[in-house]
């Protein structure tokens, strides 16, 4: 309904009217460039997996969305760190404003059951976690130590299945969300626009070693994958879904994720919170909630559109901008309001910690471009071990892809503009 009346009114405004061509499958620099030469391009706006558009920002079809005429990227309704994070040398192909709710559902949290952690005492001995999160201690090794401390063997076969009890369900057992979590992000900005590598750090080794010694025990973490290869995914929307209802079903305290799988707990018997991601340490000023790269964002096509006498920047520009206004007052409030808030989180402390959460949103910027970094991290938090290898053996091929990548944006003032005449 909110939808409905956010798009009304943008309508009735600009005598457009709001029509998707969803396309599901395939590259999107492929697809793009085959309706750019066929001149056939139908598209103001382009909305998919962050990721995905990312990569095709060095091909040309993307505008500045900073520069479009009537936008205002001050406004709250345009992310603010999207805007720092995202922007390369000062333009912005790539973003997120509230037209569309994913950085919200995208965000990475930990849901919590608060019905094990009272029935485990966990309180009593660690703390309450939301009180922590609001004096700012919820740290990296109490939120370990809480997921250690529940594995119970209920059926008494000597092993932790999935019919037992245990700390955290999580698709990713690398613990990667936990590097972002504590501050550590890929890359730096230098003073001339250009990036440098910034993530390998005592820091980084220090989290690796501490993570992986409760990750890599199936005692106390287990993975979809395991979970997977007994599952019976029949009653279930999905193999995800499947995975994530041993949290819904009582078998785990926490289940990593994102607002985005609310609606599968909406049925749960024990009671459930949500949590921002813990802190490294205490010295840490603010918590860090990293949005996943298949989030969606948006991008503008850069094409003259001179078959359509109404297309043009400043007319893309000003009903971008209107849409987004109408879409803070009209789809923020009926998403985050009433539908989290209000249906899906009905304790004021869990609102409380949306909210967090919510202002602490950021973007890693090699995700949201298709540069191969994170796997480089990845492999170092699954074998801290190897960590130093790994890096040199990554590192000149990392720093080429971010310095090619860095070097082709700026050269996209240079070439011709891409259109679909």
């Amino acid at each position: 309904d909110a939808v409905h009346e956010r798009n009304l009114a943008v309508e009735e405004k600009y005598n457009v009217n709001i029509e998707q061509l969803t396309q599901v499958s395939g590259d999107p620099a492929s697809v793009l460039q085959t309706y750019y030469m066929s001149g056939d391009f139908c598209f103001d706006v382009i909305y998919g997996w962050g990721y995905k558009l990312g990569s095709c920002i060095t091909e040309n079809y993307f505008a500045d969305i900073a520069s479009l005429p009537g936008v205002d990227l001050t406004q709250e309704y345009w992310s603010p760190s999207a805007m720092k994070d995202l922007s390369i040398n000062g333009k912005l192909y790539i973003t997120i404003n509230d037209i569309s709710m994913n950085k919200l559902e995208w965000a990475e949290l930990l849901f919590y059951n608060k019905t094990m952690a009272e029935n485990y005492n966990l309180e009593e001995t660690f703390g309450s976690p939301v009180e922590m999160v609001k004096n700012g201690t919820w740290t990296l090794d109490t939120y370990l130590a809480m997921l250690q401390s529940v594995s119970t063997d209920l059926d008494g076969d000597g092993e932790i299945t999935g019919s037992d009890v245990f700390g955290l369900v999580d698709g990713n057992t690398s613990g990667l969300s936990l590097v972002h979590a504590s501050g550590i992000y890929y890359t730096s900005k230098n003073a001339d626009g250009s990036y440098s590598l910034n993530f390998y750090s005592d820091k980084l080794l220090s989290l690796a070693e501490k993570v992986q010694k409760i990750y890599a025990n199936s005692e106390y973490v287990k993975s979809y994958d395991e979970l997977w290869s007994t599952g019976d995914f029949s009653d279930y929307s999905d193999r995800w879904e499947y995975a994530r209802s041993f949290f819904s079903t009582g078998h785990s305290l926490f289940c990593a994720g994102s607002a985005y799988i609310t609606d599968e707990f909406r049925n749960m018997t024990d009671e459930y919170g949500i949590l921002p991601l813990p802190k490294y340490d205490e010295n840490q000023t603010e918590y860090y909630s990293n949005v996943s790269s298949p989030a969606s964002l948006f991008a503008v096509p850069v094409t003259s559109r001179n078959d359509v006498s109404c297309a043009g920047a400043e007319r893309t520009g000003a009903i971008l901008e209107y849409m987004s206004y109408k879409s803070n007052k009209i789809l923020l409030p009926a998403y985050y309001e009433k539908l989290l808030k209000e249906q899906r989180l009905g304790d004021t402390d869990d609102r409380k910690m949306l909210d967090i959460i919510r202002d602490t949103v950021h973007y890693e910027f090699t995700d949201m471009v298709g540069l191969p970094v994170s796997s480089v991290v990845n492999s170092i938090m699954q074998r801290p071990s190897a960590a130093t290898s790994t890096y040199i053996r990554n590192q000149n091929k990392m720093i080429k892809a971010i310095d090619d990548f860095y070097r082709d944006v700026l050269s996209l003032d240079d070439r011709e503009t891409v259109s679909s005449e």
